[in-house]
């Protein structure tokens, strides 16, 4: 027998006894279904975040910000007032910014001057507690307009705000002006700023909900809030932005250890955004466990289909032994049976996982993901679905093996014997 005549046999042999075989499919996929669909939604997730943050931090940048007093291994460490390694030194000085910025390979340092703003309104409206950023050096995903930059008084809203302050559409918002008040920490002095809207920017789930202040901006509100306070108070930092003359993996790596020695610590926007999918892969990865409690489960019921066709066919068996037929070849035989049922469970699983996927998707969009652009849940590419239905495949096919080399055992005389 050719191996067309060994797959066409194998089939025919499935379709012998078609309610034992179609319950087992059935049990093959509602495991590749639950994988498929944790491994979808690990994409659709990761795609969004990688959507959301491609273009968001540069490649060359390190945020510096002073070192937690007991380190990275959660242990006390001894008070030493020469690295500055204090719980009430956890701002960046003057000094530190200007130890940075003479390292080898950092060729550019941007202090990031620590700020709070009181409120935001529109002149003569409503007053809006508000928590603004700084975006230096990064790029916001924007709806409309563009991003708060330069020396000019200029803020990128959130969209929770234009409707809070009583715009009909973002649109409506830009060049809008706006008051911000900014309080001073030693007076108690409060002082207002005239700004204008230049952007509203996408909700996404690293807006953090944040409003977005122009460096002028920030600037003023910075110089509000340490006024009245010791200058040695006034000249810290929050981070510093360090740029990297030559941004490759290893210059990265020596110019981070370089930090460490002095007591900072310093990560890239990829190592941020590597421990966000690091915690999705974690997450989906323990919901895939529920699918390959079900896989073993279809395995089983492989093993048990199998054995249970074996003994049927007995006499079947003996006669092809007996006319022939290598053992080889009759272990190939139940194999492609155990091969096929976990093709076809996988081909199921995956199709009712991608069906799904869409009213999963819409419903996803119209509830808990409103307001989230371009947020697919469960996302499919072929590479994934390919892998998916071969590792079904595979496992369906050692789950056979059992089944088939007991047949392979047989003896021709006694199973044409048998009755």
């Amino acid at each position: 027998m050719t191996g067309g005549d060994l797959l066409w046999s194998a089939a025919v042999s499935l379709w012998r006894n078609k309610g034992r075989t179609v319950l087992t499919v059935l049990a093959t996929l509602i495991g590749t279904f639950t994988i498929a669909l944790t491994v979808g939604i690990r994409v659709g997730v990761n795609t969004y975040i990688d959507t959301q943050v491609q273009n968001v931090g540069e490649k060359d940048q390190l945020m510096v910000y002073a070192a937690a007093p007991n380190g990275n291994n959660d242990r006390p460490q001894k008070y030493d007032p020469t690295t500055g390694n204090t719980a009430s030194t956890q701002l960046l000085t003057a000094k530190q910014v200007q130890a940075i910025a003479t390292l080898k390979g950092v060729s550019k340092v941007t202090p990031l001057k620590t700020f709070a703003a009181d409120y935001l309104q529109r002149p003569h409206g409503a007053k809006y507690a508000l928590q603004a950023g700084d975006a230096q050096g990064t790029h916001i995903d924007m709806q409309v307009g563009q991003q708060a930059q330069g020396s000019a008084y200029t803020v990128t809203l959130n969209r929770a705000y234009v409707k809070a302050l009583g715009f009909d559409s973002a649109k409506k918002a830009l060049n809008q002006p706006v008051v911000v008040a900014a309080t001073s920490q030693a007076t108690g002095q409060q002082q207002v700023f005239q700004a204008k809207i230049v952007g509203v920017r996408n909700a996404s789930i690293v807006d953090r909900g944040q409003v977005i202040f122009s460096p002028g901006l920030i600037t003023a509100i910075n110089r509000q809030n340490v006024a009245g306070m010791p200058k040695t108070a006034a000249a810290q930092y929050s981070n510093v932005l360090a740029t990297i003359a030559h941004p490759t993996k290893s210059e990265i790596k020596r110019v981070k250890a370089a930090l460490h020695a002095q007591g900072l610590a310093s990560a890239t926007f990829a190592d941020d955004v590597g421990t966000l999918h690091q915690t999705i892969n974690a997450i989906t990865g323990g919901l895939t466990l529920f699918g390959a409690i079900a896989l073993v489960a279809a395995a089983f019921g492989i093993i048990n289909t199998l054995y249970m066709s074996v003994r049927e066919r007995t006499r079947e068996i003996g006669l092809m032994k007996a006319l022939g037929m290598s053992g080889h070849k009759i272990f190939a035989l139940f194999s492609l049976e155990a091969g096929l049922i976990g093709c076809l469970g996988a081909l199921c699983g995956c199709t009712v996982a991608w069906l799904a996927s869409g009213l999963v998707n819409r419903l996803a969009a119209q509830t808990f993901l409103k307001g989230l652009n371009g947020f697919a849940l469960i996302q499919f590419n072929g590479a994934n679905t390919v892998m998916i239905m071969c590792l079904i495949t595979v496992i369906a096919l050692l789950a056979g093996t059992l089944p088939a080399l007991k047949a392979t055992r047989s003896a021709p005389i006694t199973a044409l014997r048998y009755e």
